[in-house]
C-alpha cells in the first residue's frame, strides 16, 4: 500500500448537499437523534503515524460517550476519481477509516476500508462508502472522545487521485427508530454521469428470446436469470454469443447449480475441491470449449454460475480469459447457510411451507432474489467505460455485494423481521457475520492454440492461501485458527477444524448422513459408519465432533458408547456388548453413538475374525442375549480400523485384489512396447499409464469418474493404456457384475453419464484378472450359465487379444499395429490378461461386500505425518491445525491468542516429517515439555531426547529445534501481504496499511 498523490480539483461545481444537519462539537452532541454529517478538518502533523503508507484526508469532530451509546452507523462519501485502473483491475485507490485516540499507536494504525473509486471512471463521481454498523469492529472499539479520520489509499504511487470533496455521515438512534438515510438528492449525487443505462434482467427466457431484446438499440446490457436445467444443448449458446459479440452488448448468464445436472448436486456440502470439479466436467467444460472455440475473444459473453449464497463461478470468454474464477466463503460449503436456518427461524422470517425442505426452498428463492439485487446494484453503478471491458473485476466486486447483501436480508436468527430500515437502505448495513471472501483463479484450462479444459492443475487450498503452506502452518500455530482458516477451503465441526481435502469430503458426507438419518425419525434402522486412519490420528475425536455439532444444532445429545475389540476374547463379549448399549439408552432422549474400535482386528486365528459376527448382526438386525434375539438399538455405529489405515487398504485384498500364483501384467513394461515407432505412421503419442482398481469402487459412478479421467487424458492427445485391475469383481452380491457396465465403451467408445452419452476416443484398456472365476481361460471354456446375468459372452466377444500365463507382449504386435498404424476405429482396444489366481480369498468377496454396501459413510484420517510426494507441502497445515487444538485444550491458551516460542521450537514442532505415533505422539511431546499459558516456549523447555524417543526418532527433530531462524518458508513474500491485505480490506475488518506491499504482477497474471 502506497500513498497515492491526491490532486485538489478546482473549477468542478457541487452538487447539491443533503437535507443533514453538521455535527456538532463533543459537547453537544448529548441530545442527537437521526443522521449528521461532518467534513472534517485536515489532521494536524504528528497526529496520523509517521512514515504514512496513506495519505490523510480530514479528521470528524471528537465523538462523545453520550453519541457512541445511540450511534448506529457511520457512512463515507466521496467526489473523486483516480487515474483509470488497467484493465486487470490491478491498480486500484480506495478510501479507508481509523480511529484516532490521543497516544493509543496501536488502535490509530488500524485501518477499515470504506470503498474504491469506480473502476475505470475518468470524472468526478459520488461514491458511497461501505455503512459501518454497531456489528462493526471500528464502532465496537469507538470510546468517548475519539475521531474518525479518512485516508486515502492505492497499489501504487504512479496512480493519481483526484479527489475533490468528502463527508462522513452519522446515524444516531432515536429511542429503537432509525431513519433511512436515502433522501431523493442523495440518489441523484450518487448516479453516474457516464454509467451505461440499467442492466436488464430477464428472468425464464430462452436464448433466442434474448437474442431478440439485444437486436433491439434501446438495450445495452442484459443479465439473464436463467432457469435452464441444462447446457447441453450447445448450439443456442453459441449463436446468442455471436450475437452479443455482433452488437457489442454485454449478456452475463446466471445459472443456478442447484438447477443444473443431478450429477452436481450429488456432491453437495462436501469440499469446494470437489464442488467446483463437478460442475466444471458436468455442467460447464463442454459449452466453454464450443464457445471459446465459436466466437473466439469474445467481451461481451459471460457465464456465471452460483453456487448457494456462498459462492459463484465466473467464466468470460475474453482473449486473455484463459481461466475460471471461483469467488466463495472457504470456510463455508455450498448450501450451508441455507440449512443453518430451522423451522423456527425460518418462522420469523414468516416463510410458510408443508415440512423444513419446502420452507427452505421459499427462503432460497426469497434470498435469492435479493442476491440478483445486490449484484445488479454493482454493475449498475460502473461506469461506461468499466463495461465495454466487463470482466473478473467488474464480476467479482458485484458478486461480493450479492452474496453479502443475501445474507444480510436473512435476519440474525435471534431476532424478529420488523425494520424501520427502508430495504435498500438495510442491505447496505454490515451484519455481526460479514463472510470473508476469497478470489480464485480455476487452473482448468490449459493455454495454447488448441485450448483443452484440463483437470485441476494442484489443490484448491494452495489456490486459496494468500500465502505458502509452511507460512498458513506458522500462522496457525502461534496466532489461531482464524489467522488462516478463512481463506482455505476447509471445515470446523466442533472442536475439529480439517483443511485437507478427503477429510473435508468424508467428514461432511458422514454430517450430510448423519443429519438425513436423524431427519428420518419413522426410518428404525442404525446408520453404520467406518472410520480409517493411522493409530493416534485422532479417528475417534473427528467423528465425535462431526456427529455431535450435528446433533447440538437440534439441541439434542449424543450417549457415546466406546468399545475396544481387541480386549475381547470370544463372541458373547460382542453379544454383551450390543446389551449394554441397549440398558444404557432405557429411557434416555439421547442419540445412541457406539465406537467399536479395532473391529479389523483378528479373531480366533482368523484375519478379520470379527466381520462375520459382525455381518450376521447388521443383516439380521438382532443379537443373542442368553439364546434370545433381541433388536439393535436405532443409533449410529462406527467402526474403526485398527490394522487397516485407510478404505481401500481394508476393502482391497478380500474385493478381487486376490494373491494370484502368477504374474499380472507389467505396465511400465507394455508402455515401452507401445511407444516403439513401428506401431505408427507418423509420431509417437505420448503413452499415460492409468490404473483402475475395480475392487476399491462402491457403484457405477465410480466407474463414470474413471471414464471421464480417462477422456481427459485423450483429450490432452495422450495415449492412455488403461489397466482395469481387478475386473471380475463382485458388484454388490453379483458375480462379474462389473463386465456389464464396460459393453458399450468397448463395443461403441461411449458411456453414459446421467443419460448424456459421451465419446471416449482412443485408448487401450487392459483387463487384469483378479479373481479364480477366469482360471484356465482362455484355453478353458467357461460356463456362461455359471454366470447369469453377468453378460460374460458380450464381452469376451469385445476382446481383441488376451496374454496369458506367460505374458509375451509380442504376440500382441499384429493387433496393435492394426489398431495403432491406421489410428482407427475411434473407440478403445481392448485386450485381457489372465492368470491362475488362488481362491481362498475369494469366499470373502461376498461378506465383505455386504458389508461395505451397508457402510453409509467413511473417512480417511490423514494424521500429522507426512505421506510423501506432494504431501510434503500440506502436511505441516495438518500438523499446525493438531498442535494448535492441543496448546488450547490442553495448556489454557485462548483463541487467537498469541503463543511466542523460539525459531528452533516452532520448526521442529512443525517440520519434522514424521511422529511414531501421530496425533498421540505430539501430545505427549508437548505434556512432557514444560509449557505455561502466556511464557514463551523456548529450547530447554522441550522435553529432552531420551523422553521423547518413544514418539519421534532420528535427527530430524534436534537438527531443527537447535536452528536459530525459523524457516525462510514461514515469512510473507510481498505478493503475500498484498493478497492478504486484498481480502482484508474487502471483507471490512481492521487491517494494518503497513502490511500490504506492492507486488509487480507475474507476466500475463490477472488480480486474484
Amino acid at each position: 500500500m502506497v500513498p497515492p498523490k491526491t490532486t485538489p480539483c478546482t473549477g468542478i461545481k457541487s452538487l447539491p448537499q443533503p437535507e443533514f444537519p453538521e455535527l456538532p462539537k463533543e459537547n453537544e452532541q448529548s441530545l442527537l437523534c437521526g443522521y449528521y454529517e461532518d467534513k472534517g478538518v485536515k489532521p494536524v502533523v504528528g497526529e496520523n503515524p509517521q512514515p504514512s503508507p496513506t495519505t490523510p484526508l480530514f479528521q470528524s469532530q471528537a465523538l462523545s460517550g453520550s453519541l457512541l451509546q445511540r450511534l448506529n452507523s457511520i457512512q463515507l462519501i466521496t467526489f473523486s476519481h483516480d487515474e483509470r485502473s488497467n484493465d486487470a483491475g490491478e491498480d486500484r485507490s480506495w478510501f479507508e477509516l481509523s480511529i484516532y485516540r490521543e497516544s493509543d499507536k496501536t488502535l490509530n494504525e488500524l485501518r477499515w476500508m470504506s470503498h474504491e473509486n469506480r473502476f475505470k471512471a475518468s470524472q468526478h463521481q459520488y461514491h458511497e462508502g461501505r455503512i459501518f454498523t454497531r456489528h462493526s469492529e471500528i464502532l465496537k472499539f469507538l470510546r468517548g472522545g475519539d475521531s474518525i479520520q479518512v485516508h486515502a489509499s492505492a497499489d501504487t504511487e504512479k496512480l493519481t487521485l483526484h479527489y475533490k470533496e468528502g463527508v462522513l455521515r452519522f446515524g444516531v438512534g432515536c429511542g429503537d427508530n432509525d431513519q433511512s438515510a436515502e433522501d431523493p438528492e442523495h440518489l441523484k449525487r450518487l448516479e453516474a454521469d457516464d454509467a451505461p443505462s440499467t442492466f436488464e434482467i430477464l428472468e425464464s427466457t430462452e436464448p433466442f428470446e434474448v437474442e431478440a431484446r439485444i437486436r433491439d438499440s434501446k438495450t445495452k446490457a442484459v443479465v439473464v436469470v436463467s432457469e435452464w436445467k441444462s447446457l447441453k444443448d450447445i448450439g443456442k449458446y453459441e449463436s446468442l454469443a455471436r450475437e452479443a459479440k455482433h452488437r457489442e452488448k454485454n449478456v452475463l448468464l446466471v445459472f443456478d447449480a442447484e438447477a443444473l445436472s443431478e450429477s452436481t448436486k450429488s456432491y453437495r456440502s462436501l469440499s469446494w475441491g470437489q464442488t467446483v470439479e463437478n460442475i466444471w466436467n458436468y455442467a460447464l467444460e463442454e459449452p466453454c470449449k464450443a464457445i471459446a472455440k465459436a466466437t473466439p475473444e469474445n467481451e461481451y459473453f459471460h457465464f456465471l454460475v452460483k453456487i448457494g449464497f456462498e459462492g459463484a463461478i465466473y467464466k468470460g470468454f475474453q482473449a486473455e480469459a484463459t481461466k475460471a474464477h471461483l469467488i466463495y466463503e472457504p470456510t463455508s460449503a455450498k448450501g450451508s447457510f441455507i440449512r443453518s436456518y430451522s423451522d423456527t427461524d425460518m418462522e420469523r422470517f414468516g416463510i410458510e411451507g408443508n415440512d423444513t425442505q419446502s420452507r427452505r426452498d421459499l427462503l432460497r428463492a426469497y434470498l435469492g432474489d435479493t442476491w440478483m439485487d445486490g449484484l445488479k446494484y454493482s454493475l449498475d453503478r460502473e461506469s461506461a467505460d468499466s463495461i465495454k471491458t466487463l470482466g473478473i473485476t467488474q464480476i467479482r466486486d458485484a458478486l461480493m455485494i450479492g452474496i453479502r447483501w443475501s445474507r444480510r436480508m436473512a435476519l440474525p436468527r435471534d431476532e424478529g423481521v420488523q425494520t424501520h430500515l427502508d430495504p435498500i437502505h438495510h442491505l447496505k448495513r454490515e451484519s455481526d457475520s460479514e463472510p470473508v471472501l476469497v478470489s480464485v483463479e480455476l487452473d482448468l484450462i490449459a493455454q495454447g492454440k488448441d485450448t483443452q479444459q484440463m483437470s485441476f492443475k494442484k489443490p484448491l487450498v494452495l489456490d486459496s492461501l494468500p500465502c505458502t503452506p509452511q507460512k498458513a502452518a506458522h500462522d496457525t500455530l502461534t496466532r489461531g485458527f482464524e489467522s488462516v482458516l478463512p481463506y482455505m477451503p476447509g471445515a470446523r465441526f466442533g472442536k475439529l477444524v480439517t483443511a485437507d481435502r478427503g477429510e473435508v469430503d468424508g467428514f461432511r458426507k458422514i454430517a450430510n448422513t448423519v443429519q438425513e438419518w436423524y431427519s428420518s425419525d419413522g426410518n428404525p434402522e442404525p446408520l453404520y459408519i467406518a472410520v480409517f486412519g493411522q493409530p493416534g490420528s485422532g479417528k475417534s475425536f473427528g467423528v465425535k465432533e462431526v456427529i455431535n455439532s450435528i446433533l447440538k444444532a437440534d439441541s439434542k445429545s449424543a450417549k457415546v458408547d466406546e468399545f475396544n475389540l481387541s480386549q475381547f476374547g470370544k463372541i458373547q463379549d460382542l453379544y454383551d456388548a450390543f446389551g449394554a448399549i441397549q440398558d444404557s439408552d432405557k429411557g434416555s432422549q439421547e442419540v445412541p453413538v457406539v465406537f467399536f474400535d479395532e473391529f479389523d482386528t483378528t479373531f480366533e486365528g482368523k484375519e478379520l475374525g470379527w466381520l462375520a459376527h459382525f455381518l450376521g448382526i447388521i443383516n439380521q438386525g438382532k443379537y443373542q442375549d442368553g439364546g434370545e434375539s433381541k433388536p439393535v438399538k436405532r443409533g449410529i455405529y462406527v467402526f474403526i480400523g485398527g490394522t487397516h489405515t485407510t478404505y481401500d487398504d481394508f476393502f482391497k485384498p478380500v474385493l478381487g485384489g486376490t494373491q494370484a500364483s502368477e504374474a499380472a501384467i507389467e505396465a511400465s513394461a507394455f508402455k515401452k512396447h507401445l511407444e516403439s515407432s513401428s506401431f505408427y505412421k507418423g509420431s509417437v503419442p505420448t503413452v499415460k499409464i492409468m490404473d483402475v482398481d475395480i475392487s476399491t469402487k462402491s457403484n457405477h459412478s465410480d466407474l463414470i469418474t474413471a471414464f471421464n479421467n480417462i477422456k481427459n487424458e485423450i483429450k490432452a492427445e495422450s495415449l492412455p493404456l488403461v489397466i482395469f485391475k481387478n475386473f471380475d469383481s463382485y458388484y454388490e452380491e453379483e458375480t462379474l457384475g462389473w463386465l456389464k457396465y464396460f459393453l458399450a465403451p468397448m463395443q461403441d467408445g461411449v458411456f453414459y453419464d446421467k443419460g448424456t452419452k459421451k465419446e471416449l476416443g482412443r485408448a487401450i484398456f487392459v483387463f487384469e484378472q483378479g479373481t479364480h472365476h477366469f482360471n484356465g481361460f482362455p484355453a478353458k471354456n467357461l460356463d456362461y450359465r455359471d454366470f447369469p446375468g453377468a453378460k460374460l459372452p458380450d464381452f469376451v466377444s469385445r476382446l481383441r487379444g488376451c496374454v496369458g500365463n506367460k505374458i509375451e507382449l509380442r504376440s500382441l504386435d499384429n493387433v496393435l499395429t492394426w489398431y495403432l498404424e491406421q489410428n482407427q476405429p475411434n473407440k478403445p482396444l481392448s485386450i485381457g490378461s489372465f492368470r491362475a489366481c488362488e481362491t481362498k480369498l475369494s469366499e470373502r468377496l461376498i461378506p465383505l461386500d455386504t458389508f461395505r454396501s451397508k457402510l453409509k459413510g467413511y473417512v480417511n484420517i490423514l494424521g500429522p505425518s507426512s505421506l510423501g510426494g506432494g504431501d510434503e507441502k500440506y502436511f505441516v497445515i495438518r500438523r499446525a491445525m493438531l498442535l494448535r487444538s492441543m496448546l488450547q485444550r490442553n495448556f489454557g491458551f485462548g483463541e487467537g491468542q498469541f503463543i511466542d516460542m523460539d525459531p528452533g521450537v516452532l520448526n521442529a514442532l512443525l517440520f519434522t516429517p514424521r511422529v511414531l505415533h501421530g496425533a498421540r505422539s505430539l501430545e505427549s511431546i508437548l505434556s512432557m515439555s514444560r509449557i505455561q499459558e502466556g511464557v514463551r516456549i523456548k529450547k530447554s523447555d522441550i522435553c529432552t531426547e531420551d523422553q521423547r524417543m518413544l514418539h519421534v526418532k532420528g535427527e530430524a527433530f534436534q537438527s531443527l529445534l537447535d536452528s536459530s531462524e525459523v524457516d525462510p518458508g514461514t515469512q510473507a513474500t510481498p505478493e503475500n501481504k498484498r493478497h492478504y491485505a486484498w481480502i482484508e480490506r474487502k471483507s471490512g475488518r481492521a487491517y494494518k496499511p503497513g502490511t500490504v506491499v506492492l507486488a509487480p504482477p507475474a507476466a500475463g497474471s490477472r488480480a486474484a
